[in-house]
């Protein structure tokens, strides 16, 4: 009799299911949480229409869609709001090309997401990099200072706007409303990419958005920190140095002409939430519970929660809700705790970094999910100790390799030219002194230490080599190469 050796095929949506029914508790976004015994039930095909007669169209909203984005304008308290069915990603290339022309100058926060850099070679723009402060200890990017914003624009007058990131990946916030009225004095544009908090607001231990302090374009991930679909954002606006006519010209270029209402009736599902009684004490709630979390993480002995000090680095206020955490003397690195995490006690977390790691909170995490998380850390922190690390395990230490953070590189050329100069493939270990085509980052977060037109410094080698030797994939190389531009 034949064997049938057929490989049985996997699809997706069996995969999702399986995933849905295991124990695996999720620490990342979206910040829905799977919880699905507080969200709406909904049958996805008996509502996924397109724009017919009744229900609008979200690029010409006259309707029942531009009613529903005034109501989260009016909530938001923004001037407007736009729905983004693309993510954050075509509400930031939108925004930057409704206030540059090809060939302008632009500041922009030089650990903003690859997103932005996009725009900037797409547009041919000239970019001015205001470096964050940082935390060198854990490697972290901090805040921007103002005086800092103000010593460019003095030195650079012909730039355009200004684009920086705030909260940071890590939840650090920029004293946003000083830099505000700083970039005001000069006529022009500030826009916060506050993809990671559209929460901001929803309670009072959480900072201020950056729209209540006048920033001109703002935009959150909805699906990052608060019950959405993943790939649902919102753009708000405000004050009038801001061309609308434009931004709605480029919103309709960076976004599908299809849009999803599915993804948009999540949004103002969301909103609506966050906004009612419900909504306001299940924040309440969660708070509290948050505190009690963080505070249990003062009992470990070698598990160190990050919280950077305020007025600090250029930290104006921090998000709680970010759960930013490592190991002290690197006994561990973030990769090897991630891994921990996640196979031993099946708890899925947003990121692992060098020194540390990620588990994002939402309103919709469950008091079982942080016992868990607590449980395990308590028996990782016991081990520690009992066997007594420090002695027996290989340290990653930051001695071996003494890498100033963050790394700042000599840009040669703008990324544009790098984009459309001769590439050739090299080893990275030799790529020392030549001049990148590729964006180099980790994912998450997605923000490059290397962009297209710099040159390739020890540092960035030796941040590689370091990443690699604690299991961190670097994007935008293949295997142990990189491109570059040809010497001519």
């Amino acid at each position: 009799m034949e064997k049938n050796n057929k490989i049985e095929e996997k699809y997706l949506y069996q995969s999702l299911l399986e995933y849905q029914e295991s124990d695996y508790y999720p620490f990342h976004m979206p910040g829905h949480k799977r919880n699905i015994e507080q969200l709406p039930i909904w049958n996805p095909y008996g509502i996924d229409i397109t724009e017919i007669d009744g229900f609008d169209n979200l690029h010409d909203a006259k309707g029942i869609l531009l009613d529903s984005m005034k109501r989260i304008a009016n909530f938001r308290r923004a001037g407007e709001s736009f729905y983004l069915v693309n993510g954050t990603t075509c509400g930031i290339l939108a925004g930057i090309a409704s206030c540059c022309s090809w060939g302008d100058e632009i500041l922009v926060g030089r650990n903003c997401h690859k997103a932005v850099y996009h725009g900037i070679s797409t547009l041919g723009l000239i970019p001015r990099y205001i470096y964050p402060q940082s935390y060198q200890e854990f490697y972290i990017n901090s805040g921007y200072l103002s005086e800092k914003i103000e010593e460019m624009l003095t030195t650079f007058k012909n730039i355009k706007m200004v684009l920086l990131t705030s909260p940071t990946y890590e939840g650090i916030v920029s004293d946003i409303e000083t830099i505000t009225n700083i970039v005001h004095k000069y006529e022009i544009p500030l826009m916060v990419d506050q993809a990671h908090g559209a929460h901001f607001g929803m309670h009072k231990d959480f900072p201020v958005s950056a729209v209540e302090y006048g920033a001109d374009i703002v935009v959150e991930s909805v699906h990052k920190t608060l019950p959405s679909f993943t790939q649902t954002a919102l753009l708000h606006v405000q004050g009038n140095i801001v061309n609308r006519r434009n931004l709605r010209k480029y919103l309709g270029i960076y976004q599908t002409s299809s849009p999803s209402y599915i993804m948009m009736a999540g949004i103002e599902w969301c909103q609506k939430y966050c906004a009612s009684e419900k909504g306001k004490k299940a924040f309440d709630t969660y708070m509290e519970e948050l505190h009690k979390l963080r505070e249990q993480f003062t009992q470990f002995k070698y598990i160190r929660l990050f919280q950077p000090q305020k007025g600090v680095a250029g930290c104006k206020s921090y998000d709680d809700g970010k759960l930013v955490f490592g190991v002290a003397d690197n006994l561990m690195s973030g990769q090897e705790l991630y891994d921990r995490l996640q196979k031993q006690y099946h708890l899925q977390l947003e990121m692992a970094s060098l020194y540390y790691v990620i588990a994002m909170t939402s309103v919709m995490d469950r008091k079982e999910g942080f016992e868990r998380l607590i449980k395990a850390l308590e028996e990782i922190d016991r081990e520690l100790e009992a066997v007594n690390l420090r002695n027996n395990m290989k340290q990653l230490t930051k001695e071996s390799v003494i890498i100033e953070f963050p790394i700042q590189n000599q840009q040669i050329c703008m990324p544009f030219e790098a984009d459309l100069a001769k590439g050739e493939w090299v080893d990275f270990r030799e790529a020392f002194g030549r001049i990148s085509k590729s964006y180099l980052y980790l994912y998450p977060p997605g923000i490059p230490f290397l962009v297209p037109g710099e040159k390739i410094s020890e540092k960035v080698i030796a941040f590689v080599e370091k990443c690699k030797m604690a299991g961190l994939e670097i994007k935008g190389m293949d295997e142990e190469h990189l491109e570059v531009m040809v010497n001519e």
